[in-house]
């Protein structure tokens, strides 16, 4: 059973940020860019000037050159379609992107 949220691009960071455990499995889809694979890490700060950062460090499924990559979620917010959440324990989670203002 898949658990669909619609949400707005700030309220989908929370939700990685709070429910996103290393070793989940991750698929976002931003900006014509699809990024399936196995979350590594996530940190989140606040950088000088007050601006809020999210990375999440994932591990892309299949064979590519640079299999790791390292996504800014703050940067790429407005951008941001669709995460789709796979927990170690629990359910699928699918959230699609409503709207998020500028």
């Amino acid at each position: 059973m898949v658990r669909d949220l619609n949400m707005d691009c700030e309220e989908a960071i929370e939700y990685i940020k709070n429910n996103v455990k290393n070793y989940d499995k991750i698929e976002m889809s931003y900006n014509r860019v699809f990024t399936p694979g196995e979350v590594i890490n996530i940190e989140t700060c606040v950088l000088k000037g007050g601006q809020k950062s999210c990375t999440v460090l994932v591990h892309l499924d299949g064979d590519t050159i640079h299999n790791t990559v390292n996504i800014d979620l703050e940067k790429i917010k407005y951008d941001l379609i669709e995460v789709r959440h796979f927990p170690q324990d629990g359910e699928e989670t699918l959230i699609t992107i409503d709207t998020c203002e500028e």
